[in-house]
């Protein structure tokens, strides 16, 4: 009987130590959820952006001329709007949870006192949001950024960064361009067919003429034949 009690004295011990330990995770949880804040790093309307300027590996410089896109080095060429769309969607509204340091003293631990890549977004209003892209983290999959006008250093999805790894040409609507270059191919298929039906009709006229001449001579010939019968007759 008194083993029994000791039994059961010791399940209720561990019951009330189980039910503590889920009460103390549980709280700590929701106190580390609530500690954990999203932080604005950008905000704008992708909409209201009228010039896109990348550098670092190649310099690119997109012109928005009501609402059609040209890209400086390459001033001919149509551009695919949704490219560019993209890009500004990755740096119009970047948030994260990774303050990495505020106002740090050293920039160049996070590559940023010579940033390998700068983003710059010219909005309507001729405000400027230039983002600097500095290292990438040695743990995490993401980048150390900082913002023109925040001192702060955020680490952010790799690919804010990497997406915006682009040449001029990446940016030109190759849809476009084989349209053009099927439209002229019709083009010119039309002209060698116009220029062969010509060539054709050319040839026949000639045949023609040429019979008509075989014919005019044969009639020529009996006509002289014939005279010369009749003065022989006669």
């Amino acid at each position: 009987m008194k083993k029994q009690k000791i039994q059961i004295l010791i399940l209720l011990v561990l019951c009330i130590v189980c039910v503590g330990g889920y009460f103390i995770i549980r709280n700590h949880t929701f106190e580390t959820e609530e500690e954990t804040v999203s932080v604005d790093v950008t905000n704008f309307n992708k909409d209201d952006v009228t010039e896109l300027i990348l550098s670092g590996d190649h310099e690119i410089h997109l012109v928005k001329t009501d609402d059609i896109w040209t890209e400086n080095s390459l001033p001919d060429e149509t551009i695919k709007e949704s490219t560019v769309n993209t890009l500004l969607n990755e740096i119009a509204n970047i948030t994260t949870t990774e303050t990495v340091v505020e106002a740090p003293e050293d920039l160049s631990q996070y590559g940023l006192e010579e940033p390998f890549r700068t983003i710059t977004a010219v909005l309507s209003d001729g405000t400027q949001v230039v983002i600097y892209a500095g290292n990438k983290s040695d743990l995490l999959s993401e980048y150390y950024i900082n913002v023109e006008g925040d001192d702060n250093v955020y680490l952010v999805s790799s690919n804010i960064v990497t997406d915006f790894d682009k040449d001029p040409e990446d940016f030109i609507d190759e849809t476009e361009t084989e349209t053009e270059t099927a439209d002229s191919a019709d083009e010119t298929a039309s002209t060698d067919a116009i220029e062969e039906t010509a060539a054709v009709q050319t040839l026949e006229s000639a045949d023609g003429e040429t019979e008509s001449a075989d014919a005019e001579g044969e009639n020529a010939g009996t006509v002289g034949e014939t005279e010369t019968a009749e003065s022989s007759g006669d």
